[in-house]
């Protein structure tokens, strides 16, 4: 299977818009007309040098010369909105000609069997991917939105319950350590965790492992590290950003969501000695998939299908609320000192292990609960200021961790 021809000529044209929007609007500081001028010329001449016999690294090359239109205006910190947005709407429209929208030259066929061995549904499927892709979605709009305040193209940033809330956090000597926008770093993850998204077919598990691993790189330790930093904006900053909170809690709902298909690819590559991590194979012992409703089934079902593999028990939930409950803690009852500044951390914490357990194949990851709840207990030995708020509260955590499903 290869790309169609049309394909390379639509990724050279885009190449000729670089060139144009770069010489003929003057608003570009010289290291970045620079360089988009030589990423312009490369994506002109290169597709139509290639397109004969296209090779897999001829498009892995397009694809990082579509990642480095995303995050030169970062680097550069491009002075205009229209920059920003020129180069980032290119970047992601060349990434999707390039591997996206269609197979890879030497990508084997997107066929049947597509449930793994010992699963009664495909991690891969359409429906499996929705709520990751609208999560990736939500919050790449959104980090785009802090990017914009960063950049300096907007003057106000929305917060309507923290003071000083996002303006303080954007603003932070944290902030500052990065010598890039990291809420712009942040934009580019999310968009690269959508288009990974978009990816492969519905076997990639067995037809793209090193794929799927990539996807589970962006999905899950990118997403923690997202969640991390939030978690750390009390003790780092002072105070909690809205918009922040809100990417953080959608990111998290991927984490969980994204794990199955990461350990089906696992599953498959250790069977097969990972002599198939970057050419895929065939699984003997897959089933055909018989279970996996169309995408023009109803909104209800493919939704419904979208969260299989998810373990949504009653323990789980209930751990939410108490950790949500630690993290506004020190702010509600007015608490003081270093220890109640571990507060909000471990309530997030708390949140963060009960959202990856839901996971079926993660469900073990409950138990990190119960340390929490000891660390809880700890606190509330040491610091008799409001124990009645910890004890309760640890004994709940280790509860609901231990109780059997």
């Amino acid at each position: 299977m290869r790309p169609p021809i049309w394909s390379y000529f639509a990724i050279s044209l885009l190449g000729f818009w670089m060139l144009f929007t770069t010489i003929g609007f003057h608003f570009q500081p010289k290291d970045l007309l620079f360089t988009n001028l030589i990423a312009a010329i490369f994506l002109i001449l290169f597709p139509l040098w290639i397109r004969k016999t296209p090779k897999n690294w001829h498009h892995i090359l397009i694809l990082f010369f579509g990642i480095w239109l995303e995050l030169s205006p970062l680097i550069f910190w491009a002075p205009s909105v229209g920059i920003y947005l020129n180069n980032t709407l290119i970047g992601c429209f060349i990434i999707a000609l390039a591997v996206i929208f269609f197979p890879l030259p030497n990508q084997l066929p997107d066929d049947e069997p597509s449930i793994p061995p010992g699963w009664s549904y495909n991690p891969s499927s359409w429906p499996q991917r929705v709520p990751i892709l609208l999560s990736a979605f939500i919050c790449w709009m959104l980090s785009r939105y802090l990017a914009a305040y960063q950049l300096g193209y907007i003057d106000t940033i929305w917060d309507p319950f923290f003071s000083p809330g996002a303006k303080g956090v954007l603003e932070s000597n944290v902030a500052k350590l990065f010598p890039v926008s990291d809420a712009g770093l942040g934009a580019l993850a999310y968009t690269l965790e959508f288009l990974a998204s978009c990816w492969g077919g519905k076997s990639r598990w067995r037809t793209a492992p090193w794929l799927v691993i990539v996807f589970g790189l962006l999905v899950i330790p990118v997403g923690l590290v997202s969640v991390i930093l939030v978690i750390l904006q009390p003790l780092a900053v002072g105070t909690w950003c809205t918009v922040c909170l809100i990417t953080a809690s959608t990111m998290l709902i991927a984490v969980p969501l994204a794990l199955d298909e990461v350990v089906a690819s696992f599953q498959f590559l250790q069977a097969t000695k990972w002599k198939t991590l970057f050419s895929g194979g065939q699984c003997p012992k897959a089933k055909k998939d018989l279970v996996t409703p169309e995408m023009d089934a109803s909104c209800f079902t493919i939704c419904k299908a979208g969260f299989w593999g998810m373990d949504f028990s009653w323990t789980l939930f209930c751990t939410i609320p108490l950790g949500i409950l630690l993290m506004a803690s020190p702010s509600a009852f007015s608490l003081q000192g270093s220890l109640h500044s571990l507060d909000p951390v471990l309530g997030a914490l708390l949140i963060v292990f009960s959202v990856i357990a839901m996971a079926e194949v993660a469900k073990k990851i409950r138990y990190l609960n119960v340390l929490l709840g000891l660390i809880l207990l700890i606190l509330a030995f040491i610091s008799m200021e409001m124990p009645l708020l910890h004890i309760p509260t640890a004994l709940a955590a280790i509860s609901l961790a231990v109780i059997p499903k």
